[in-house]
C-alpha cells in the first residue's frame, strides 16, 4: 500500500517505541482490511469521493488500532512466565496506543462504531449500484464487507458511526428496471430497514438479523451470483433460523 507507507511507517516506530518489538516487526502488523479498501476504491471510481475517503481512513485506523493489540499479544506469548511486569507494562502502553489512535479518527467509543461506518459504506454502494443499470461490481465490493454471521450484523446495522447516517427511505431509492439494479435496490432497502429496528430485545436482534439476511440474499443477485453465494454464516441462519423465503421489498419504481 505505496499511498500509505509513510503513516504506516510512523505508526510501526511509536509501536516499536512502546513495546522494544523490531521496527520491521511492527510494520508487518499493521495490515488493513484489503476488502474495505476494495470497497472505498469502487466508491471513488464511481464518483463517491467522500465517501471513499471516509472509509479508507476508518479502515487504516482500525488497523493501527489492530496492531497495538498484535504487538501486545507478541510480547504477552514472549515474556508471560518470564518478565510478568513488562507484560503488564506493554499492555497498558499498547491499550493506551490503540485508543489513541481510534481518538484521533473520532471514535470515543470503538465498539461497533468503525464497523458501523463500513456497513454505512456498503448501503452506499448498493444504492449506487441500483441507480445504474450494470453496478455488479460496486454490489459485489460491498457484499466483500459481510464478513461476519448475520446477528453480528445486526448489531453492527444498528450502531452508529461518528456522525448520524442517512438510511434513505425505500420511496427515495430509484433506478433502472434491470435485475442487477433491482436487486441492488432492494438490498438496500434491507440494510436500511434493519438499522432501524431497535436495540434492547433478542426478537429484536433476530429481526434485523433477517433484514440483513435479505440485503446480502439480494445483494448476492445484484453482484451477479447465486443468493448467499459462498456466504456460509448467512446460508445457514437462513436455514437454520428462517422460517421461510426472504422477504421481497417491492421496487414501486419498478410496477
Amino acid at each position: 500500500m505505496p499511498k500509505f507507507q509513510s503513516r504506516f511507517a510512523s505508526a510501526a516506530r511509536r509501536i516499536q517505541a512502546a513495546t522494544g518489538i523490531a521496527y520491521t516487526d511492527a510494520l508487518r502488523l499493521i495490515v488493513p482490511d484489503r476488502r474495505e479498501l476494495r470497497l472505498a476504491d469502487e466508491l471513488r471510481h464511481a464518483g463517491l469521493v467522500d465517501a471513499a475517503n471516509a472509509l479508507a481512513s476508518v479502515t487504516i485506523a482500525s488497523a493501527e488500532s489492530t496492531a497495538w493489540y498484535d504487538a501486545y499479544g507478541e510480547i504477552e506469548n514472549a515474556c508471560y512466565e518470564s518478565d510478568p511486569q513488562r507484560v503488564k507494562d506493554v499492555g497498558a502502553a499498547c491499550q493506551e496506543g490503540a485508543d489513541a489512535v481510534m481518538r484521533r479518527a473520532g471514535f470515543a467509543d470503538t465498539v461497533f462504531g468503525p464497523d458501523a461506518e463500513v456497513f454505512h459504506a456498503a448501503f452506499l454502494a448498493m444504492c449506487r449500484a441500483g441507480a445504474v443499470p450494470d453496478g455488479r461490481r460496486l454490489a459485489r465490493a460491498a457484499l466483500g464487507v459481510f464478513d461476519c454471521d448475520p446477528l453480528q450484523c445486526s448489531d453492527i446495522i444498528r450502531t452508529p458511526g461518528r456522525r448520524p447516517f442517512t438510511y434513505r427511505a425505500a420511496s427515495e431509492i430509484t433506478g433502472p428496471s434491470t435485475a442487477s439494479a433491482v436487486a441492488a435496490r432492494k438490498a438496500a432497502r434491507a440494510m436500511a430497514a434493519a438499522s432501524d429496528v431497535r436495540s434492547g430485545d433478542d426478537r429484536y436482534w433476530y429481526e434485523a438479523a433477517e433484514l440483513m439476511v435479505g440485503a446480502a440474499w439480494y445483494g448476492s443477485i445484484a453482484a451477479g451470483r447465486p443468493p448467499l453465494h459462498t456466504m456460509r454464516e448467512f446460508q445457514s441462519f437462513y436455514k437454520t433460523m428462517m422460517d421461510g423465503p426472504v422477504d421481497d421489498f417491492p421496487d414501486l419504481a419498478v410496477r
